[in-house]
């Protein structure tokens, strides 16, 4: 069999098996909560891209979110309706697609069968299945970053200036997806110009069908051609809705002090008690921004506002910032999903195969594999060579990560930059084992025990940072009515110990929903309690008071509930020191 047909057929093993092991489970999922009823940013993006599918292009702000997921979302819809598991069903061929890119730039690198490994590593990966069950950018973001590596390969390879231009587009396009994906328009021209002058690339040398060799120049103009392609529009597009020219999104100031005030943890806290969503989170920036401010800002200004006072604490407190990044740094390289709205904990319960492949296949594996292949691969280094590009750009998104907040989603996209080491650790550390070079494997070893160590140190109390699953479960069947299987998760999640006001929030509200209104203002006080200035337990302990009958007592919750609200208009003297709850966003919530 030739060569070309060996590679083909590779391909379609690693393709077949990503996808149907995806098929099999979305199948498992298919009934869970969250597919009919999308929560918090799935339902953003949802809505967004329906939005999109009936005609809205343009818009009428300044984008907050990355627009490329809800963009293509919306033309999937249009095209195929939304109905089906339409959004899930195609980022199962995406992800499949990206197993397929990864077995292509791994053997172009260090050959077929680590590129085999790479690519059915990336196709049995559980949290890679499990993001594909949900409406998130995560897949898009997977695939345009194998696409990335795709196409650096090929330049390392055969210095090709539509390559070139074709790297800038596909960069452009994951910064549209993952905004601090920008880091890489840092580095990857300069990499492009020094292979290319490495090869000594003529300017302009006719090559036949395979396009042109560039040089060092033209490499890296070719790349900022297509970036400026794909960002230059999106930058205009805000200035002319939004008089901010953002070439992604206004969203860094505000998620930047979120991972960085006196109050982080170095996970998600929203700006406002109670104000989870990505709507809230734009508008309580804003508002926020501009009652410091007393004037109305644009959305460069708002986000300036929040970078300023991220800078603030910084220059004030820099050794309790340089320690938070620390602790940061080792939460991205830990074993455990730190949850979002889903978890894959909880998800595991009902998908008996992806609790089979996060037993064997999850990032606690993945990372040490990754940090012997890297020693096998500094041993065959060249100057400018692929892999010294990849372990760079491995090493700043590890880095872009830390310096905001993380979640499992956020350090998703280190792993196709990992998956192509591990490959090859697979592979050539059998070929060196089977051949008995065993003092050539002491060092890579070495890397692999150090990478299990760090990565599978046991940091977080799992079992209070997953009850938000459950408590998310449970809010969706309250408000769809489906008030037993409500009850069944909240239990879940108040069998947990560890008291939560969101939790007692949620149980008054299925409380008050199965008419057990004392039941229900247990839960609000024990909830105002532990926060009391959550305007949702005020509001609803206020409906529930004047139901009864006790007007002082409801009247007077209700005003702190309208007082509370970061949603409501502020009165008084602008510019003022900031009401509460608007100083310092509350710590330890997840969204």
């Amino acid at each position: 069999m030739s060569a070309v047909r060996r590679d083909w057929l590779a391909a379609g093993v690693v393709f077949l098996v990503a996808f149907a092991l995806r098929a099999v489970y979305l199948n498992q999922i298919e009934s869970l909560p969250f597919i009919e009823s999308p929560i918090v940013d799935a339902r953003s993006y949802h809505e967004w891209a329906l939005a999109i599918a009936g005609g809205d292009w343009l818009g009428d702000r300044v984008f907050y979110q990355a627009p490329a997921y809800p963009y293509l979302l919306g033309v999937v819809y249009r095209v195929f309706g939304e109905g089906g598991m339409t959004a899930q069903w195609t980022q199962a061929l995406l992800s499949a697609i990206s197993c397929v890119f990864l077995y292509v730039a791994t053997a172009r690198v260090f050959g077929r069968r680590a590129g085999i490994a790479a690519g059915l590593l990336l196709a049995g990966y559980a949290p890679s299945l499990f993001f594909d069950g949900m409406i998130q950018k995560t897949s898009l973001g997977l695939f345009l970053t194998s696409g990335v590596l795709v196409l650096v390969t090929g330049f390392a390879a055969r210095p090709d200036a539509r390559r070139a231009a074709a790297l800038g587009v596909v960069c452009g396009l994951l910064a549209l997806t993952r905004e601090n994906a920008l880091l890489f328009a840092g580095v990857i021209p300069l990499w492009l110009f020094l292979r290319a002058r490495s090869l000594g690339s003529p300017l302009a040398s006719p090559i036949g069908r395979s396009g042109w060799l560039a040089s060092p120049a033209a490499a890296a103009g070719g790349f900022a051609l297509g970036l400026v392609l794909v960002l230059l529009p999106v930058g205009a597009r805000n200035l002319a809705v939004g008089d901010t020219f953002a070439i992604t999104t206004s969203q860094l100031g505000p998620n930047f002090y979120i991972g960085n005030n006196p109050s982080a943890t170095g996970l998600y806290a929203p700006l406002m008690p109670g104000r989870h969503t990505p709507d809230f989170e734009g508008s309580d920036a804003r508002r926020a921004a501009e009652w410091a401010s007393g004037r109305e800002l644009d959305a460069g200004e708002v986000s300036d506002y929040w970078l300023a006072r991220s800078s603030e604490w910084i220059r004030s407190d820099p050794g309790r910032f340089a320690s938070l990044f620390v602790a940061k740094l080792f939460y991205t390289l830990n074993d455990y999903e730190i949850p979002d709205t889903e978890d894959i904990y909880v998800h595991s319960e009902f998908s008996s195969l992806l609790s089979l492949l996060h037993g064997v296949l999850r990032f606690g594996v993945l990372l040490p594999l990754a940090c012997a292949g890297m020693v096998l691969a500094w041993r065959q280094r060249s100057a400018w060579d692929a892999p010294s590009l990849i372990g760079t750009l491995a090493a700043l998104f590890t880095l872009a990560v830390a310096l905001f907040y993380v979640w499992a989603r956020y350090r998703f996209p280190l792993v196709p930059l990992l998956t192509p080491f591990a490959g090859l650790a697979l592979a050539r550390g059998f070929d060196m084992a089977t051949a008995g070079e065993w003092r050539g494997l002491g060092v890579p070893a070495a890397a692999l025990v150090v990478g299990a160590l760090v990565s599978n140190l046991t940091i977080f109390d799992r079992q209070v940072l997953g009850q938000v699953a459950w408590v998310n479960l449970g809010n969706v069947m309250v408000r769809d009515g489906r008030l037993q299987e409500a009850d069944d998760y909240l239990a879940r999640a108040a069998a947990i110990p560890h008291e939560s006001a969101d939790l007692h929030f949620h149980l008054a509200a299925l409380r008050m929903k199965q008419d057990r209104p004392e039941d229900a203002e247990h839960h609000l006080r024990r909830m105002l309690a532990l926060d009391p200035t959550d305007f949702r337990g005020h509001r609803l302990l206020a409906q529930l008071l004047r139901a009864r009958g006790d007007k002082q007592a409801a009247n007077h919750h209700a005003r702190e509930s309208v007082r509370l609200d970061p949603g409501r208009k502020r009165r008084g003297r602008p510019g003022a020191p900031l009401p509460a709850p608007l100083a310092e966003p509350s710590a330890g919530q997840t969204r």
